[in-house]
């Protein structure tokens, strides 16, 4: 918060919530890639179709779906065999994938689908490439879990484009006219508040615990005890303090 004019008559401060605009575009651009890579490269679905050519020439094709349709083709020559790939997670989740190991590279299917499922699609394939069944058809899908995760993605967006838009506070003390005025800016936000001075009790400065540090912010107190912040998202204490004093020396010069 910081004073930007000071007369005889005349005193204004702005507060720009600088914090907050960083954090909140920092994680709604993070957010949005990660909502597009959800929507466009990763695998909402996979299907498998394969042909026994010959007792030692298996041919496949392996088609993969995003959740907004697109479909991309992959051909898959002489697979050997399939197995199940485990990871765990630094807090000890466990997540299973399908990993198809032919001459040529390895194919990975989906990366959210439970154990049970992609154990049966693991006999399946590799029944297939040990037995003498002409045809194969298998498929997987986590169209559910993309739907869901995207729709919390767009709930953390909106969250954070709140914060990313936090208004301009403007603060403006005048003797002449013997009145306050707190106007608040911003995309989604356009307020002006104003009380006569002689409305003003005192002024408070609040403090929140933010993990390891406190963070201030400045309240005029008027009538009965209603508190208005002059910046309404907590920030550091000096300049906050600062701004308290010349204000209180502004009404009593």
């Amino acid at each position: 918060m910081k004073i930007i004019e000071e007369t005889r008559t005349r005193l204004q401060l702005k507060h720009q919530p600088l914090r907050y605009w960083f954090i909140g575009w920092c994680l709604f651009t993070v957010c949005l890639s990660f909502l597009i890579y959800c929507l466009f490269f990763e695998s909402a679905s996979v299907r498998i179709t394969c042909d026994r050519l010959s007792q030692n020439q298996i041919n496949c094709e392996l088609r993969r779906f995003n959740l907004l349709g697109s479909m991309e083709k992959l051909k898959m020559f002489d697979p050997q065999e399939a197995y199940i790939l485990t990871r765990t997670g630094s807090k000890g989740g466990k997540t299973y994938q399908v990993i198809i190991v032919t001459s040529l590279r390895d194919f990975a299917l989906l990366s959210n689908v439970s154990y049970q499922e992609n154990q049966e699609i693991t006999s399946k394939i590799n029944d297939f490439i040990n037995s003498g069944q002409t045809s194969l058809l298998v498929q997987q899908n986590q169209r559910d879990y993309l739907f869901f995760l995207s729709i919390f993605i767009l709930i953390v967006m909106a969250i954070t484009a709140f914060f990313a838009t936090s208004p301009v506070t403007t603060c403006t003390f005048y003797k002449s006219i013997n009145k306050v005025f707190i106007e608040r800016k911003s995309l989604r936000v356009n307020e002006i508040i104003e009380h006569p001075l002689e409305n003003i009790m005192s002024f408070d400065i609040q403090e929140k615990q933010f993990k390891s540090s406190k963070l201030y912010r400045a309240v005029i107190v008027v009538k009965f005890f209603k508190e208005i912040p002059i910046n309404p998202q907590y920030t550091d204490e000096r300049s906050v303090r600062y701004a308290v004093s010349r204000i209180q020396s502004f009404l009593k010069s």
